[in-house]
């Protein structure tokens, strides 16, 4: 952090550190924002910006940090090109994630940047999950879990649960089952105007399954059976700022080695 900001301010930069859940003052001025972490810190950014349409900058000073766009190193070199506003902005597609209870909602509305996950809680016991949309039932799902995701998530969690990598440029739902109990359930993409509506199963003769609705990894709620969580597209796009040139296949290849032998 004392490197970046002296980076930063060795470039004319005025410089405001936050290091908790809140924006410090006079960040509805600010021209970009400066995530520096991991992929951990940039998730937490993200949500902090997600009603303030300020570009973030992610440096890395974690591990993989996929998200991040540089180090501190190249940071200091790039220093001048993001003073001057030469760095690209790119525009991320955001979920707004509700849960209702007896048709009261109970939890959000709340922004997600990667994916919301509906699973089995702290328990080894499948969960029976239905997806509908505008009123139609898509699927049953009984396995771990599933994953709905943006675009720019597809790199994270659903890319475990075997979904496809999605350009973040599209406007796209991505829905991975989690470990189905099916050889025929496959990931679904579908397109972001769908309101998306999960609802969690009871099951006949059986204790209900304790299950958890996480956005991010990092916020979430207890659900029950009967419980209704609603997905949608954000009304708030996150801005991410990349280096001149940088694509996202660029950061294929370097951090997940993407189409190597």
């Amino acid at each position: 952090m004392k490197r970046v900001r002296a980076v930063l301010r060795g470039a004319g930069v005025s410089v405001a550190v936050s290091r908790g859940e809140k924006l410090p003052r006079g960040a509805a001025n600010a021209h970009i924002a400066i995530a520096v972490g991991g992929d951990g810190t940039m998730l937490r950014a993200a949500r902090l910006l997600s009603r303030r349409p300020i570009p973030l900058l992610g440096v890395n000073a974690g591990g993989l940090g996929f998200l991040t766009s540089l180090d501190a190193s190249e940071l200091s070199r790039r220093r001048g090109d993001l003073a001057r506003g030469r760095f690209a902005s790119e525009r991320r597609m955001t979920l707004e994630v509700e849960c209702f209870r007896d048709r009261k909602r109970v939890f959000g509305p709340a922004p997600a940047f990667n994916d919301a996950v509906v699973r089995c809680g702290d328990q080894a016991r499948a969960v029976t999950l239905r997806l509908s949309s505008g009123g139609r039932v898509l699927a049953d799902y009984f396995g771990d879990g599933i994953i709905v995701s943006t675009p720019g998530g597809s790199t994270a969690y659903a890319l475990a649960a075997s979904g496809p990598i999605v350009e973040p440029s599209l406007d796209v739902l991505l829905v991975a089952p989690i470990c189905p109990h099916t050889l025929t359930q496959r990931p679904l993409v579908l397109p972001e105007a769908r309101v998306l509506a999960l609802r969690v199963m009871a099951r006949s003769g059986h204790e209900p399954s304790r299950t958890i609705l996480s956005l991010d990894g990092q916020t979430g709620c207890r659900v029950r059976p009967g419980d209704e969580i609603v997905i949608r597209r954000g009304k708030n796009p996150l801005t991410l700022l990349m280096p001149p040139g940088r694509s996202f296949y660029d950061v294929l290849r370097r951090k997940l080695k993407w189409g190597e032998r």
